[in-house]
């Protein structure tokens, strides 16, 4: 399991896994649950069906058959015909109703059921139809109705024509209780679903288990990667400062012109050396949260003026316009360290990638917001511009647009990730508006203490 000293890119790396692992397991969970409700209801209903559709058939032979041999359409269906009729656990009801309107043959498992069913068949129920489910009301105890509980009783009817000599003079209804049925899938779909939400909750806990188990190595080689950093770091610091006052001492001392050039040319990049080693340190304490913002009050108007003279001799190198834009005297609590190394890091980063002859301008605000103040600071170009495909990346660590050109003016990846670290820090945001070609706008927003 990472540490606390792991960056959060652990937790958002286990917290997807552990998603991709559940939702993986829930789908999969969800047909299984699906494909069973769905095959135990075709199964049920369609036998339920089948067997109503053939005691329906069985009974209209019947009557067919004795219509066929009556020369009387209009006759009752004789005793021996009635005795063929019984009630059943197939059957509740069978009413055969003449074209007139009249029962001339039927029974019942409770007498209250005939009106239900009269009056559906009088607002145009089961009329060409195969089958209808319908709802009505029974009684626990028909023969205590007065103190027997009712209640709402499913049932399927069928219906099937009686004809005489070609021509219909009657239709026989049949209706099978399927209350059992109905409750059945009721508590079926409850049980599937409470098991569901059951196994939903052991994929979650078995994939959060697994994410962690998967992150664990990882998490551990970047580890040993950012110890090694910051331990190289810290002992490059040593050796590069006596490297740097060797060379001065050596400059001091020389006086061949060739000599000299070289020793410019060791200290440049010696002086590349100790930056990129100090990023790669204050990186690895930010990994470590060892990184802390020092409040205390000052002028940023005064700060920001301080990195525009100094970056200012980098800026007329290739003749470049660099304006400061403040409202006066800005007097905020914050890390005055930390908000100058952020100007300096978003100022070069624009001289660095302004072409010559170009302008930049640095704007510094505080608007109220919610209650509270915060500080904006805005650096604009009209350098190279972004890449729209480079943006999502521009504050990944060592992510260069153009490596080769970011080699040449002296770029490691690193500025634009520290940058965004320092906002990060104090609870801010930073994003980037650019355009190929036309120039960036980076924008800070840094909420300030009351």
């Amino acid at each position: 399991m990472p540490n606390a000293s792991v960056p959060n890119v652990f937790d958002r790396m286990q917290r997807k896994l552990t998603l991709q692992y559940s939702g993986v397991l829930v789908v999969f969970l969800t047909l299984f649950v699906i494909i069973v409700y769905a095959l135990l209801y075709l199964l049920i209903w369609n036998d339920q069906r089948a067997r109503l559709t053939k005691l329906a058939d069985s009974e209209i032979r019947i009557l067919q058959a004795w219509a066929n041999q009556d020369s009387n359409p209009n006759r009752l269906p004789p005793r021996e015909i009635e005795d063929k009729f019984s009630i059943s656990a197939d059957q509740s009801f069978y009413y055969l109703i003449a074209e007139s309107g009249n029962v001339q043959l039927g029974d019942e498992t409770q007498s209250e059921l005939r009106a239900q069913v009269m009056a559906l068949i009088g607002q145009g129920h089961f009329h060409g139809k195969s089958m209808e489910k319908v709802t009505l009301q029974t009684f626990d105890d028909p023969n205590a109705r007065d103190t027997a509980v009712g209640g709402s009783a499913n049932f399927l009817v069928v219906d099937r024509d009686l004809q005489w000599q070609g021509k219909r003079i009657g239709k026989l209804y049949v209706g099978k209780e399927v209350t059992f049925q109905h409750n059945l899938f009721r508590y079926l779909l409850a049980v599937l679903v409470g098991l569901a939400l059951a196994f939903f909750a052991l994929a979650l806990w078995l994939s959060h288990y697994m994410s962690r188990k998967a992150i664990v190595p990882v998490a551990q080689a970047y580890q040993r990667q950012r110890e090694f950093v910051a331990d190289a770091s810290h002992e490059l610091r040593t050796p590069l400062s006596v490297l740097t006052t060797s060379m001065e001492a050596l400059e001091l001392e020389s006086r061949d012109p060739f000599e000299r050039k070289v020793l410019d040319g060791m200290k440049a990049e010696a002086r590349a050396m100790t930056k990129l080693t100090g990023e790669l340190l204050q990186l690895a304490r930010s990994d470590t949260g060892d990184d802390r913002l020092a409040f205390a009050r000052f002028d940023a108007t005064a700060a920001a003026l301080g990195v525009v003279e100094k970056l200012r001799p980098m800026a007329q190198a290739k003749s470049l316009a660099v304006e400061l834009d403040t409202p006066g005297e800005l007097a905020l609590d914050w890390d005055r360290e930390k908000m100058t190394q952020l100007l300096v890091l978003l100022l070069e980063n624009a001289i660095k990638y302004t072409p010559e002859g170009g302008r930049v301008v640095v704007r510094l605000a505080v608007v109220p917001e919610k209650g509270g103040r915060v500080l904006t600071v805005e650096v604009q170009d009209n350098g190279i511009g972004i890449a729209a495909v480079a943006l999502p990346r521009i504050f990944d660590r060592f992510y260069r647009q153009d490596k080769a050109r970011s080699r040449q003016s002296g770029g490691h990846g690193l500025g634009l990730a520290i940058a965004k670290q320092i906002v990060e820090l104090g609870r801010g945001t930073i994003r980037v508006n650019s355009e190929e070609g036309a120039g960036s706008t980076f924008q800070v927003r840094l909420p300030l203490q009351a």
